[in-house]
């Protein structure tokens, strides 16, 4: 995330993105990183860590960040269950084919 992008204050958004809700979603395609990681779908049930990248074209990062899947979450596996994957973020728990889940990247805890 850019560290002069204030997104809960839209007017004073200075980053090269576009803010939805107080999230900061990148306009170019590829991803958005603070720092190298895991993919979540490498986690077994039960594992979990800080998000520090959500990847893939820019309508895929904006859905992400809008279910909660943002920079310095906390996530956890719940469960699998034939190839989707249940994961707790933000007190939510939220179902995704593996495809989408394997955009997202943690920092083991």
């Amino acid at each position: 995330m850019d560290k002069n992008c204030d997104c809960s204050s839209a007017v004073s958004c200075t980053c090269e993105g576009k803010c939805v809700g107080n999230v900061c979603v990148p306009m170019d395609e590829g991803s958005f990183r603070s720092e190298s990681g895991v993919p979540l779908v490498t986690a077994k049930v039960g594992e979990g860590g800080k998000i520090v990248r959500v990847s893939g074209k820019q309508d895929t990062r904006k859905f992400l960040c809008e279910l909660g899947f943002v920079i310095g979450a906390h996530v956890s596996v719940v469960n699998e269950n034939k190839g989707n994957i249940i994961l707790e973020v933000k007190g939510s728990r939220i179902a995704m084919d593996r495809a989408i889940a394997s955009k997202i990247f943690f920092a083991p805890a």
